[in-house]
Protein backbone atom coordinates (compact mmCIF):
# COMPACT_ATOMS: atom_id res chain seq x y z
CA UNK A 1 0.00 0.00 0.00
CA UNK A 2 2.73 2.28 -0.86
CA UNK A 3 0.50 5.15 -2.38
CA UNK A 4 -1.82 5.33 0.29
CA UNK A 5 0.72 5.49 2.89
CA UNK A 6 3.08 7.93 0.60
CA UNK A 7 -0.29 9.85 0.54
CA UNK A 8 -1.26 9.99 3.97
CA UNK A 9 2.60 10.86 5.09
CA UNK A 10 2.53 13.91 2.67
CA UNK A 11 -1.28 15.30 3.69
CA UNK A 12 0.10 15.29 7.02
CA UNK A 13 2.94 17.26 6.48
CA UNK A 14 1.69 19.84 4.16
CA UNK A 15 -1.26 20.71 6.76
CA UNK A 16 -2.86 23.75 5.09
CA UNK A 17 -3.55 21.68 1.90
CA UNK A 18 -6.85 19.43 1.35
CA UNK A 19 -4.70 16.74 -0.68
CA UNK A 20 -6.88 15.55 -3.66
CA UNK A 21 -5.52 12.41 -4.37
CA UNK A 22 -7.05 9.45 -2.93
CA UNK A 23 -7.23 5.70 -4.35
CA UNK A 24 -3.37 6.17 -5.46
CA UNK A 25 -0.69 3.65 -6.93
CA UNK A 26 -1.17 1.35 -3.74
CA UNK A 27 -5.00 0.67 -4.38
CA UNK A 28 -5.82 -3.35 -4.93
CA UNK A 29 -7.46 -4.51 -8.04
CA UNK A 30 -10.67 -5.53 -6.17
CA UNK A 31 -11.33 -2.48 -4.17
CA UNK A 32 -10.45 -0.51 -7.44
CA UNK A 33 -12.44 -2.17 -10.01
CA UNK A 34 -16.22 -2.18 -9.44
CA UNK A 35 -17.29 -3.14 -12.86
CA UNK A 36 -19.04 -6.19 -13.85
CA UNK A 37 -16.64 -8.87 -15.09
CA UNK A 38 -13.94 -7.10 -15.41
CA UNK A 39 -10.75 -8.71 -14.95
CA UNK A 40 -6.83 -8.20 -14.86
CA UNK A 41 -4.17 -10.37 -16.44
CA UNK A 42 -0.75 -10.28 -16.35
CA UNK A 43 2.13 -12.58 -17.70
CA UNK A 44 0.48 -15.65 -16.58
CA UNK A 45 -3.43 -16.62 -17.02
CA UNK A 46 -6.08 -14.90 -16.65
CA UNK A 47 -7.01 -14.57 -12.83
CA UNK A 48 -10.04 -12.97 -10.90
CA UNK A 49 -9.18 -9.22 -10.32
CA UNK A 50 -10.31 -9.39 -6.50
CA UNK A 51 -7.23 -11.82 -6.10
CA UNK A 52 -5.10 -9.04 -7.43
CA UNK A 53 -2.77 -6.47 -6.38
CA UNK A 54 -2.37 -3.65 -9.19
CA UNK A 55 1.33 -4.76 -10.41
CA UNK A 56 3.84 -3.55 -13.47
CA UNK A 57 2.63 -5.88 -16.33
CA UNK A 58 -1.22 -5.76 -15.07
CA UNK A 59 -3.83 -5.00 -17.81
CA UNK A 60 -7.22 -4.23 -16.81
CA UNK A 61 -9.60 -6.12 -18.99
CA UNK A 62 -12.86 -4.67 -19.24
CA UNK A 63 -15.95 -5.54 -21.19
CA UNK A 64 -15.90 -3.50 -23.94
CA UNK A 65 -13.78 -0.41 -22.92
CA UNK A 66 -13.76 1.85 -20.25
CA UNK A 67 -17.63 2.77 -18.55
CA UNK A 68 -16.02 6.72 -18.88
CA UNK A 69 -16.40 5.89 -22.92
CA UNK A 70 -20.12 5.80 -22.66
CA UNK A 71 -21.11 7.69 -19.88
CA UNK A 72 -19.54 10.96 -21.49
CA UNK A 73 -20.19 10.13 -25.05
CA UNK A 74 -16.59 9.69 -26.35
CA UNK A 75 -17.32 7.80 -29.13
CA UNK A 76 -19.34 10.85 -30.44
CA UNK A 77 -16.64 13.34 -29.32
CA UNK A 78 -14.20 11.62 -30.97
CA UNK A 79 -15.39 12.05 -34.16
CA UNK A 80 -14.86 15.95 -33.88
CA UNK A 81 -11.96 16.10 -32.05
CA UNK A 82 -9.31 13.51 -30.22
CA UNK A 83 -6.78 16.49 -28.98
CA UNK A 84 -4.31 16.49 -31.37
CA UNK A 85 -1.83 19.49 -31.25
CA UNK A 86 -2.95 19.96 -27.64
CA UNK A 87 -0.49 19.97 -24.83
CA UNK A 88 -1.85 19.45 -20.98
CA UNK A 89 0.56 20.03 -18.06
CA UNK A 90 0.04 17.41 -15.26
CA UNK A 91 1.63 19.51 -12.05
CA UNK A 92 1.73 16.66 -9.62
CA UNK A 93 3.93 14.05 -8.83
CA UNK A 94 5.33 13.28 -11.54
CA UNK A 95 4.50 10.94 -14.65
CA UNK A 96 6.22 7.69 -15.29
CA UNK A 97 7.60 7.71 -18.94
CA UNK A 98 7.88 3.72 -18.75
CA UNK A 99 4.14 3.54 -19.36
CA UNK A 100 2.72 1.63 -22.29
CA UNK A 101 -0.23 4.27 -22.74
CA UNK A 102 2.21 7.04 -22.86
CA UNK A 103 4.66 6.21 -25.41
CA UNK A 104 5.61 9.26 -27.41
CA UNK A 105 2.70 11.47 -25.55
CA UNK A 106 5.25 13.11 -23.25
CA UNK A 107 6.84 16.34 -24.02
CA UNK A 108 9.65 17.51 -22.09
CA UNK A 109 8.47 18.65 -18.67
CA UNK A 110 9.68 20.51 -15.06
CA UNK A 111 10.86 20.11 -12.17
CA UNK A 112 9.38 23.02 -10.00
CA UNK A 113 11.39 22.14 -6.31
CA UNK A 114 14.48 21.19 -5.21
CA UNK A 115 17.94 21.65 -6.90
CA UNK A 116 16.01 20.15 -9.91
CA UNK A 117 18.09 16.85 -9.84
CA UNK A 118 14.39 14.65 -9.64
CA UNK A 119 13.00 14.10 -13.19
CA UNK A 120 9.76 15.08 -14.29
CA UNK A 121 9.11 11.72 -16.24
CA UNK A 122 10.06 9.78 -13.34
CA UNK A 123 6.77 9.06 -10.48
CA UNK A 124 7.68 7.81 -7.23
CA UNK A 125 3.89 8.28 -5.57
CA UNK A 126 2.03 7.33 -8.88
CA UNK A 127 -0.78 9.32 -8.65
CA UNK A 128 0.86 12.30 -11.41
CA UNK A 129 0.88 9.18 -13.66
CA UNK A 130 -2.77 7.97 -13.40
CA UNK A 131 -3.74 11.69 -13.73
CA UNK A 132 -2.01 11.55 -17.12
CA UNK A 133 -3.59 8.40 -18.14
CA UNK A 134 -7.54 9.18 -17.21
CA UNK A 135 -5.89 12.55 -19.70
CA UNK A 136 -4.60 11.36 -22.45
CA UNK A 137 -3.29 7.11 -22.39
CA UNK A 138 -3.02 5.68 -25.83
CA UNK A 139 -5.03 2.44 -26.84
CA UNK A 140 -3.04 -0.85 -25.69
CA UNK A 141 -4.14 -4.06 -27.29
CA UNK A 142 -5.54 -6.00 -24.72
CA UNK A 143 -6.71 -3.19 -22.16
CA UNK A 144 -9.31 -1.13 -21.40
CA UNK A 145 -7.96 1.84 -20.51
CA UNK A 146 -8.18 5.27 -22.82
CA UNK A 147 -7.35 8.68 -22.44
CA UNK A 148 -10.45 11.08 -22.36
CA UNK A 149 -8.04 12.96 -24.98
CA UNK A 150 -5.77 10.17 -26.44
CA UNK A 151 -3.97 12.01 -28.83
CA UNK A 152 -3.02 14.89 -26.81
CA UNK A 153 0.12 15.55 -25.36
CA UNK A 154 1.04 15.34 -21.83
CA UNK A 155 3.66 17.99 -19.78
CA UNK A 156 4.70 16.58 -16.23
CA UNK A 157 5.14 19.14 -13.83
CA UNK A 158 6.60 17.98 -10.66
CA UNK A 159 5.59 19.95 -7.87
CA UNK A 160 6.31 17.09 -5.00
CA UNK A 161 7.26 13.94 -4.14
CA UNK A 162 6.75 10.51 -2.03
CA UNK A 163 8.87 8.49 -0.30
CA UNK A 164 9.12 4.72 -0.54
CA UNK A 165 7.69 2.65 1.84
CA UNK A 166 9.72 2.43 5.44
CA UNK A 167 12.82 -0.04 4.99
CA UNK A 168 13.23 0.69 1.31
CA UNK A 169 15.82 3.19 -0.39
CA UNK A 170 14.70 6.52 1.40
CA UNK A 171 14.39 9.62 -0.41
CA UNK A 172 13.36 12.59 1.27
CA UNK A 173 9.44 13.52 1.26
CA UNK A 174 8.58 16.67 -0.81
CA UNK A 175 4.85 17.72 -0.02
CA UNK A 176 3.39 20.09 -2.99
CA UNK A 177 2.89 23.79 -1.38
CA UNK A 178 1.82 26.90 -2.58
CA UNK A 179 5.22 27.69 -4.30
CA UNK A 180 6.01 24.86 -6.16
CA UNK A 181 2.34 24.37 -7.44
CA UNK A 182 2.47 28.28 -8.43
CA UNK A 183 6.06 28.00 -10.15
CA UNK A 184 4.45 24.91 -12.00
CA UNK A 185 1.61 26.44 -13.31
CA UNK A 186 3.54 28.95 -14.09
CA UNK A 187 6.39 27.34 -16.36
CA UNK A 188 3.70 25.14 -18.00
CA UNK A 189 1.85 28.25 -19.35
CA UNK A 190 4.97 29.99 -20.32
CA UNK A 191 6.10 26.50 -21.90
CA UNK A 192 3.43 26.28 -24.05
CA UNK A 193 0.96 24.36 -22.43
CA UNK A 194 -2.98 25.24 -23.28
CA UNK A 195 -4.71 23.17 -20.42
CA UNK A 196 -3.03 23.05 -17.10
CA UNK A 197 -4.22 20.37 -14.74
CA UNK A 198 -3.89 21.11 -11.15
CA UNK A 199 -5.72 17.69 -9.17
CA UNK A 200 -5.33 19.30 -5.55
CA UNK A 201 -6.34 22.20 -3.70
CA UNK A 202 -5.06 24.34 -1.08
CA UNK A 203 -6.89 27.27 0.96
CA UNK A 204 -4.52 29.17 1.71
CA UNK A 205 -1.61 31.64 -0.21
CA UNK A 206 -4.30 33.19 -2.00
CA UNK A 207 -1.59 35.71 -4.07
CA UNK A 208 0.52 33.12 -5.32
CA UNK A 209 -2.26 31.53 -6.44
CA UNK A 210 -4.17 34.10 -8.05
CA UNK A 211 -0.98 35.49 -9.84
CA UNK A 212 0.03 32.41 -10.94
CA UNK A 213 -3.29 31.56 -12.73
CA UNK A 214 -3.63 35.31 -13.99
CA UNK A 215 -0.42 34.66 -15.67
CA UNK A 216 -1.62 31.08 -17.79
CA UNK A 217 -4.71 32.83 -18.35
CA UNK A 218 -2.73 35.63 -20.42
CA UNK A 219 -0.65 33.25 -22.01
CA UNK A 220 -3.55 31.25 -23.57
CA UNK A 221 -3.93 28.45 -20.55
CA UNK A 222 -7.00 27.08 -18.63
CA UNK A 223 -6.16 26.26 -14.81
CA UNK A 224 -8.68 23.28 -14.02
CA UNK A 225 -8.05 22.36 -10.56
CA UNK A 226 -10.01 20.15 -7.89
CA UNK A 227 -12.99 21.42 -6.36
CA UNK A 228 -11.75 19.93 -2.47
CA UNK A 229 -12.48 15.73 -1.07
CA UNK A 230 -13.71 15.42 2.16
CA UNK A 231 -12.12 12.08 2.10
CA UNK A 232 -8.41 13.12 2.52
CA UNK A 233 -8.88 16.54 4.03
CA UNK A 234 -7.25 16.88 7.66
CA UNK A 235 -10.46 15.55 9.84
CA UNK A 236 -8.61 17.35 12.68
CA UNK A 237 -8.99 20.90 11.26
CA UNK A 238 -12.02 22.80 10.43
CA UNK A 239 -13.47 22.83 6.49
CA UNK A 240 -11.66 25.06 4.38
CA UNK A 241 -13.44 28.16 3.95
CA UNK A 242 -11.55 28.32 -0.12
CA UNK A 243 -10.52 26.14 -2.88
CA UNK A 244 -7.42 27.33 -4.70
CA UNK A 245 -6.63 27.60 -7.60
CA UNK A 246 -9.62 26.04 -8.54
CA UNK A 247 -12.02 29.19 -7.10
CA UNK A 248 -9.90 32.05 -8.78
CA UNK A 249 -11.33 34.02 -12.15
CA UNK A 250 -9.67 31.77 -15.10
CA UNK A 251 -9.69 28.71 -13.36
CA UNK A 252 -12.25 25.71 -13.44
CA UNK A 253 -13.16 23.84 -10.02
CA UNK A 254 -14.05 20.18 -10.61
CA UNK A 255 -16.46 18.04 -8.17
CA UNK A 256 -16.07 14.61 -8.45
CA UNK A 257 -19.43 12.06 -8.89
CA UNK A 258 -19.71 8.55 -8.25
CA UNK A 259 -19.75 6.11 -11.63
CA UNK A 260 -23.35 6.47 -11.99
CA UNK A 261 -23.35 10.78 -11.97
CA UNK A 262 -24.46 10.85 -8.33
CA UNK A 263 -22.77 13.62 -5.92
CA UNK A 264 -21.93 12.03 -2.69
CA UNK A 265 -21.27 14.44 0.46
CA UNK A 266 -18.74 11.89 2.15
CA UNK A 267 -16.49 12.83 -0.84
CA UNK A 268 -16.82 15.99 -1.89
CA UNK A 269 -16.96 19.22 -0.85
CA UNK A 270 -19.75 21.77 -2.31
CA UNK A 271 -20.08 25.42 -2.42
CA UNK A 272 -20.08 28.62 -4.66
CA UNK A 273 -16.55 27.62 -6.22
CA UNK A 274 -17.98 24.53 -7.67
CA UNK A 275 -17.71 25.23 -10.95
CA UNK A 276 -18.56 21.32 -13.06
CA UNK A 277 -18.19 17.83 -12.14
CA UNK A 278 -17.15 14.51 -13.70
CA UNK A 279 -17.02 10.84 -12.90
CA UNK A 280 -14.15 10.39 -10.42
CA UNK A 281 -14.85 6.67 -9.15
CA UNK A 282 -13.06 3.61 -10.40
CA UNK A 283 -11.37 4.92 -12.80
CA UNK A 284 -9.55 2.74 -15.12
CA UNK A 285 -6.10 4.60 -15.54
CA UNK A 286 -2.41 3.93 -16.03
CA UNK A 287 -0.15 3.16 -13.09
CA UNK A 288 3.53 3.62 -12.31
CA UNK A 289 6.00 1.30 -14.04
CA UNK A 290 4.11 0.19 -17.15
CA UNK A 291 1.09 -1.42 -15.86
CA UNK A 292 -2.81 -0.58 -15.70
CA UNK A 293 -5.41 -0.28 -12.88
CA UNK A 294 -9.11 0.98 -11.34
CA UNK A 295 -8.46 3.50 -8.85
CA UNK A 296 -11.20 4.42 -6.11
CA UNK A 297 -13.94 2.40 -6.18
CA UNK A 298 -15.28 3.21 -2.43
CA UNK A 299 -15.54 6.92 -3.67
CA UNK A 300 -15.50 10.21 -5.68
CA UNK A 301 -11.80 11.39 -6.69
CA UNK A 302 -12.15 15.02 -7.40
CA UNK A 303 -8.43 14.43 -8.46
CA UNK A 304 -9.32 12.10 -10.61
CA UNK A 305 -12.56 13.89 -12.19
CA UNK A 306 -10.62 17.16 -12.67
CA UNK A 307 -8.06 15.12 -15.13
CA UNK A 308 -11.36 14.16 -16.87
CA UNK A 309 -12.70 17.69 -17.21
CA UNK A 310 -9.04 18.39 -18.65
CA UNK A 311 -9.42 15.61 -20.93
CA UNK A 312 -12.59 16.98 -22.34
CA UNK A 313 -10.77 20.59 -22.50
CA UNK A 314 -8.05 19.08 -24.57
CA UNK A 315 -10.73 18.29 -27.29
CA UNK A 316 -12.19 21.91 -27.12
CA UNK A 317 -8.52 23.62 -27.11
CA UNK A 318 -7.48 20.95 -30.53
CA UNK A 319 -10.80 21.94 -32.44
CA UNK A 320 -11.16 25.76 -31.63
CA UNK A 321 -7.44 26.70 -31.04
CA UNK A 322 -7.99 30.46 -31.62
CA UNK A 323 -10.90 30.84 -29.25
CA UNK A 324 -9.76 32.01 -25.51
CA UNK A 325 -9.46 30.21 -22.43
CA UNK A 326 -12.63 31.30 -21.05
CA UNK A 327 -14.66 30.17 -24.21
CA UNK A 328 -13.16 26.74 -23.51
CA UNK A 329 -14.10 26.85 -19.98
CA UNK A 330 -17.57 28.60 -21.14
CA UNK A 331 -18.35 25.45 -23.53
CA UNK A 332 -17.54 22.92 -20.75
CA UNK A 333 -20.14 24.92 -17.86
CA UNK A 334 -22.69 25.81 -20.64
CA UNK A 335 -22.74 22.39 -22.21
CA UNK A 336 -22.77 19.98 -19.17
CA UNK A 337 -25.97 18.06 -18.06
CA UNK A 338 -27.77 19.73 -15.51
CA UNK A 339 -31.63 19.33 -13.96
CA UNK A 340 -32.43 23.27 -14.98
CA UNK A 341 -30.29 24.51 -17.81
CA UNK A 342 -30.54 28.24 -15.75
CA UNK A 343 -29.51 27.62 -12.93
CA UNK A 344 -26.24 26.10 -10.98
CA UNK A 345 -25.84 24.73 -7.71
CA UNK A 346 -23.61 23.91 -4.86
CA UNK A 347 -22.90 20.27 -5.51
CA UNK A 348 -22.00 20.01 -8.99
CA UNK A 349 -21.84 23.36 -10.67
CA UNK A 350 -23.33 23.78 -13.71
CA UNK A 351 -23.41 20.15 -14.23
CA UNK A 352 -21.60 16.96 -15.32
CA UNK A 353 -19.44 17.38 -18.19
CA UNK A 354 -20.69 16.32 -21.75
CA UNK A 355 -17.78 16.67 -24.11
CA UNK A 356 -19.43 16.39 -27.31
CA UNK A 357 -21.88 18.76 -26.50
CA UNK A 358 -19.24 21.22 -25.85
CA UNK A 359 -17.81 20.61 -29.03
CA UNK A 360 -20.59 20.91 -30.89
CA UNK A 361 -21.91 24.01 -28.51
CA UNK A 362 -22.99 27.23 -31.05
CA UNK A 363 -23.01 30.21 -28.84
CA UNK A 364 -25.76 32.83 -29.71
CA UNK A 365 -25.66 34.81 -26.48
CA UNK A 366 -29.12 33.41 -25.71
CA UNK A 367 -28.27 30.50 -23.91
CA UNK A 368 -29.77 29.73 -20.62
CA UNK A 369 -27.06 29.09 -17.75
CA UNK A 370 -23.41 30.80 -17.41
CA UNK A 371 -23.02 33.97 -18.45
CA UNK A 372 -20.77 34.28 -22.22
CA UNK A 373 -17.59 35.38 -22.61
CA UNK A 374 -18.25 37.27 -25.83
CA UNK A 375 -21.57 37.73 -25.53
CA UNK A 376 -22.66 40.25 -22.32
CA UNK A 377 -26.04 40.05 -20.90
CA UNK A 378 -28.05 42.83 -22.30
CA UNK A 379 -28.68 45.87 -20.13
CA UNK A 380 -32.21 48.39 -20.40
CA UNK A 381 -31.16 51.62 -21.89
CA UNK A 382 -31.10 54.38 -19.25
CA UNK A 383 -34.14 56.24 -19.68
CA UNK A 384 -33.82 59.88 -19.66
CA UNK A 385 -35.99 62.10 -17.28
CA UNK A 386 -39.18 64.05 -18.71
CA UNK A 387 -39.20 61.92 -21.73
CA UNK A 388 -41.48 59.30 -20.50
CA UNK A 389 -44.22 58.70 -22.41
CA UNK A 390 -47.09 56.41 -20.92
CA UNK A 391 -48.94 54.43 -23.80
CA UNK A 392 -52.76 53.27 -22.48
CA UNK A 393 -53.02 49.83 -21.70
CA UNK A 394 -55.68 47.72 -22.86
CA UNK A 395 -58.11 46.64 -20.15
CA UNK A 396 -58.51 43.00 -20.42
CA UNK A 397 -61.67 43.20 -18.76
CA UNK A 398 -63.26 45.74 -21.32
CA UNK A 399 -64.55 43.41 -23.90
CA UNK A 400 -66.89 41.83 -21.18
CA UNK A 401 -67.59 45.52 -19.73
CA UNK A 402 -68.99 46.20 -23.56
CA UNK A 403 -70.83 43.47 -22.85
CA UNK A 404 -72.58 44.16 -19.77
CA UNK A 405 -72.82 47.47 -20.45
CA UNK A 406 -74.98 46.89 -23.43
CA UNK A 407 -77.56 44.30 -21.77
CA UNK A 408 -77.75 46.93 -18.47
CA UNK A 409 -78.57 49.99 -21.34
CA UNK A 410 -80.94 47.08 -22.81
CA UNK A 411 -82.49 46.44 -19.70
CA UNK A 412 -83.33 49.71 -18.91
CA UNK A 413 -84.46 50.69 -22.49
CA UNK A 414 -87.27 47.87 -22.12
CA UNK A 415 -87.77 48.71 -18.60
CA UNK A 416 -89.07 52.17 -19.54
CA UNK A 417 -91.10 50.60 -22.49
CA UNK A 418 -93.17 48.75 -19.95
CA UNK A 419 -93.53 51.59 -17.89
CA UNK A 420 -94.50 53.36 -20.50
CA UNK A 421 -97.14 50.51 -21.50
CA UNK A 422 -98.64 50.30 -17.91
CA UNK A 423 -99.37 54.04 -17.85
CA UNK A 424 -101.47 54.22 -20.98
CA UNK A 425 -103.46 50.83 -20.12
CA UNK A 426 -104.32 52.69 -16.87
CA UNK A 427 -105.29 55.77 -18.22
CA UNK A 428 -107.77 53.78 -20.87
CA UNK A 429 -108.62 52.03 -17.88
CA UNK A 430 -109.71 55.20 -15.67
CA UNK A 431 -111.66 56.87 -18.66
Amino acid sequence: MRGRRALRRAAAAVGVFAMLVTGTAGSTASTAIGIPSARVTESGPVVDATAQQCTPKQRVLLPGASYLVERLGLQEAWTLSRGRGVTVAVVDSGVEAGNVHLAGALVPGHTSFGDGSARPDDDLFGHGTAIAGIIAARAVEGSGVVGIAPEAKIMPIRAFQSAPEDGQSSRDLVPPSAATVSAGIRWAAQHGAQIINVSLSDDQSLGQYRDAVAYARSRGALVIASAGNRNTADANRPDPAHFYPGELDGALAVAGLMRDGTWDAGSSYAGEHVDIAAPGQSMPATYISGGDCVFNTDSASSSYATAVVSGAAALIAARYPDESPDQWAFRLTQSAMRVSPAERSGTVGWGEVRPADALALVDDGMLPGPASPVHPAATPAPVEPGTVSIEPVADPLDPARIIVGWMLGAGATISVIVLLLARGRSRRTVG
